[in-house]
């Protein structure tokens, strides 16, 4: 129970961390980015469970040498993503929840624009989830 409440908050640091490294976007980083694609921004994404879609959508960001951001399920709530690899086209994005930890494997497409794979929960169900790279919105100078 120890180690599950002190997950949560190192989840919810990392989330904080990445809300506040988003209000600064403009500002120039002296830290260097994580290695690979550049996956920073929003992602929408589909999960298929049964016959029913659940849609949303999760933030990333760099954080130090490594990427975490938030995952927001439209149905249920939004959670901390404290961790996320990459491996040349494979991520595995790690989700905390209050149950246990969810992962997300996918394959990242050629572009960098869109991931496709299967979400691991808990108590073994598996359901495949498609994100796609939210396009950057066009801001004024």
């Amino acid at each position: 129970m120890f180690e599950t409440v002190k997950r949560y908050r190192r989840g919810i640091a990392v989330l904080v961390a990445t809300v506040v490294w988003s209000a600064a976007a403009g500002a120039q980083s002296t830290r260097p980015a994580p290695a690979g694609p550049d996956l920073q921004g929003l992602w929408d994404f589909t999960m298929r469970a049964g016959d029913r879609m659940s849609p949303g959508f999760f933030a990333l960001g760099p954080v130090g040498q490594n990427w975490a951001g938030s995952i927001t399920m439209y149905l249920t709530n939004t959670l901390a993503i404290p961790v996320l690899t990459v491996s040349g086209d494979s991520v595995r994005m790690v989700v905390a929840s209050r149950e246990g930890d969810v992962v997300f494997r996918a394959r990242l497409s050629q572009d960098g624009q869109s991931m496709e794979g299967i979400v691991d929960y808990h108590g073994g169900a598996r359901l495949p989830m498609v994100a796609t790279r939210r396009a950057q919105p066009v801001v004024p100078r």
